[in-house]
């Protein structure tokens, strides 16, 4: 019975080791008011603040173009001769 309690005793342990911090301090926690109150657009956030309509319609005009360039560079990277060659080379 002792062996038994030798062997399995630092198994037993284990979950109590794995409370421990190790030295690493915990964030800071914030106030309540703080956490409850309204968001703000920070600084940066430029001309969002004032005309969101224009920034928005800006927004969507880039991802137009951005679709446009992509369905642009949606053609087959093998041109259709090449393939042709390579598809009866590999049968022959």
């Amino acid at each position: 019975m002792k062996i038994r309690f030798r062997l399995f005793a630092p198994f037993a342990l284990l979950p109590l080791m794995a409370c421990h911090s190790g030295g690493v301090d915990y964030p800071d926690l914030l106030p309540t008011q703080q956490i409850l109150a309204e968001p703000t657009l920070p600084d940066h956030s430029g001309n969002a603040a004032t005309t969101p309509d224009q920034e928005t319609a800006d927004a969507m005009a880039r991802a137009d173009s951005l679709r446009r360039k992509a369905e642009s560079l949606s053609t087959p990277v093998i041109e259709p001769g090449t393939r042709a060659r390579m598809q009866d080379a590999v049968a022959n």
